[in-house]
């Protein structure tokens, strides 16, 4: 049974700008699920917290099948599936985040949404990382939040916004019928600074006040607080309901995962 247990077991790791967290799933544990939000320390660097993390935590000596890295980070790029070219993914960032460097360049394509996904991944973490798990899957936390608010996005024939609010950023997703229009993260500090870019790029795009549908969800307690705001501009605003929205799946809605990581354990990457 024990043995079972190791060759199904498999472990997820979520890296944000500020923050780190694992959750392992054992399918046939009583509890399946185990995660932990790594304390970070703020004076050293992520790669640093992360080697730290490596040699200290036990969850991360187990032994996995399957191994997944979560990245969440701002700096984006989509593609359409059509115009995607592998060999320029690298030219690609560079020509949209000049900045950035020392990064690893990295990309999923998402062939029934009809888009590739380009992220970077800081070299130091990407190389901590694949020195202990060789086989290592890397995601961009957008990959599987478009694969699965697309589906949703399938129930109604109106376009349909979706406001994610994590740590101190907040992304938007808008969809046609399960086809991505288009997606941008934005810094969050107020309610307000997410009022006016959810109401802006609405207009944009030229939703419709009362016919389209906003749908929030997030990892903060500032969702109800938004919503309640918006349904002053917008006729048809909801707030997702993650128990809801993942009832009949392996994680069944629980609170303490975050909601793109919960969506990376459900749609089968």
């Amino acid at each position: 049974m024990k043995e079972q247990q190791t060759l199904n077991k498999s472990l997820s790791i979520r890296i944000a700008t500020n923050g780190l967290s694992f959750c392992s799933y054992t399918p046939l544990a009583t509890s399946p699920f185990v995660y932990k939000e790594y304390d970070v320390q703020p004076t050293i660097s992520m790669a640093a917290n992360l080697k730290n993390a490596l040699k200290n935590e036990p969850m991360l000596k187990e032994t996995y099948q399957r191994v997944n890295v979560l990245i969440t980070s701002p700096h984006t790029t989509y593609v359409p599936v059509v115009d995607f070219n592998a060999d320029a993914a690298e030219d690609i960032y560079a020509y949209n985040f000049p900045k950035d460097t020392g990064l690893h360049v990295s990309y999923n394509v998402l062939r029934r949404s009809g888009v590739a996904i380009i992220f970077g991944i800081n070299k130091n973490i990407y190389q901590l990382l694949m020195d202990d798990f060789p086989r290592a899957r890397f995601y961009a936390s957008s990959s599987t939040l478009i694969e699965f608010l697309g589906n949703k996005s399938l129930t109604g024939e109106k376009n349909q916004l979706f406001a994610y609010l994590h740590e101190k950023e907040m992304t938007i997703y808008a969809f046609r019928m399960g086809r991505m229009l288009c997606a941008n993260t934005y810094n969050v500090m107020t309610i307000e600074d997410g009022m006016y870019y959810i109401l802006s790029l609405g207009q944009q795009l030229g939703f419709c006040q009362t016919e389209d549908t906003l749908h929030i969800v997030g990892d903060t307690s500032k969702e109800q607080e938004l919503a309640g705001k918006l349904q002053n501009f917008l006729k048809n605003v909801a707030v997702i309901d993650r128990r809801e929205d993942f009832r009949s799946s392996i994680t069944q809605g629980n609170a303490v995962i975050p909601y793109d990581l919960q969506t990376l354990l459900i749609c089968g990457f």
